[in-house]
């Protein structure tokens, strides 16, 4: 059985089917290391010379929580001018921007299922504040925060760690939630998301918890097996506005998903990513903010790349139902 399901937001397609051969690649998974400590890795403890300059951090005495550093091979520099140009037909933009990693803890066999709450808020607090105080630089437009977890999906240190990335262009996948909202507001007079958040209560079976904050669900058109999402429950275009008290609330359910996922699969290989409004903008009252998380639990195939679908062979239902129960 199968089904071919339309996003509601971004209006992209799914085929959804329910494929009783699936099971999660064994190579997918992450390879947990038994050290608490490595001194061969960069980001743990004794090695924090060998990062370079420390941007911002978190600490209790002498000791650090959460540090922000340069990514040492930055895609983007702040120091480079921001010039446009064109080639003919093509326009270029010059690397302007900022490519910073947030090392989450100092212990190096960490996720954020084994770190304490606190340890969690701090880290959502400090993706915040790094989107705030890069925001001052006028010639940014969008601040992108994503989590690569395991080389399955384009991590290459595992120690526990995000990444910001600060460009002066807005990603395309953004701009198309933003659009694609801005339309179902124009028509309805009411933002998608929020719909998604009533809707989604009202039914319950592709919500995996709810904190009355926060509200996380497997979406209606999964691209990838236990693709979860996280929303706020109140409407907001803009992650970082969020005060304290969200922020906790956020680390708490950021935490559980992580939790349950690593649970229900086997610690995979994941990634999620801060979709956020761009910080030059107001308030938008028909953009949400929101955290999409992808287990990478199978390969993007021909089909997909050709034709722009994903094949999620777990309907979103039954995985909602297995997350819920998993803990």
């Amino acid at each position: 059985m199968s089904e071919i399901r339309k996003d509601p937001v971004v209006n992209k397609w799914v085929i959804t089917l329910d494929d009783k051969e699936f099971s999660p690649k064994k190579d997918a998974k992450l390879e947990p290391s038994p050290k608490t400590h490595d001194p061969e890795c960069p980001f743990c403890t004794g090695n924090e010379a060998g990062c370079g300059r420390e941007i911002a951090s978190v600490r209790t005495g002498d000791k650090w929580q959460v540090r922000v550093v340069p990514n040492n091979r930055p895609y983007l520099r702040v120091e480079t001018p921001l010039k446009r140009r064109g080639e003919g037909m093509f326009d270029t933009v010059s690397d302007t921007g900022a490519n910073e990693v947030i090392i989450e803890t100092p212990v190096h066999n960490a996720d954020l299922d084994t770190i304490d709450l606190s340890g969690v808020t701090s880290i959502v607090e400090m993706y915040r504040d790094r989107i705030n105080d890069l925001a001052r630089d006028t010639r940014l437009e969008y601040m992108l925060i994503f989590k690569n977890r395991g080389s399955g999906a384009g991590g290459k240190i595992s120690h526990l760690n995000s990444q910001l990335m600060a460009m002066p262009v807005v990603p395309q996948s953004v701009q198309d939630e933003i659009d694609c909202s801005k339309k179902y507001f124009d028509l309805k007079k009411r933002c998608v998301y929020c719909d998604i958040v009533e809707n989604e209560r009202m039914f319950k079976e592709r919500v995996v918890a709810d904190t009355g904050k926060y509200l996380l669900i497997a979406p209606f058109a999964s691209r990838a097996p236990f693709e979860m999402w996280i929303l706020p429950a109140f409407h907001s275009s803009h992650f970082n506005h969020i005060n304290g008290e969200e922020a906790a609330s956020l680390a708490r359910i950021l935490k559980d998903a992580v939790a349950r996922l690593n649970k229900a699969v086997g610690m995979p290989a994941y990634n999620y990513m801060i979709h956020t409004a761009p910080v030059k903008s107001g308030s938008l009252v028909h953009y949400h903010w929101h955290i999409e998380i992808l287990p990478r639990l199978r390969p993007i195939a021909g089909f997909e790349w050709g034709s722009g679908f994903c094949i999620n062979p777990t309907f979103p239902e039954e995985a909602a139902a297995y997350l819920r129960d998993v803990l």
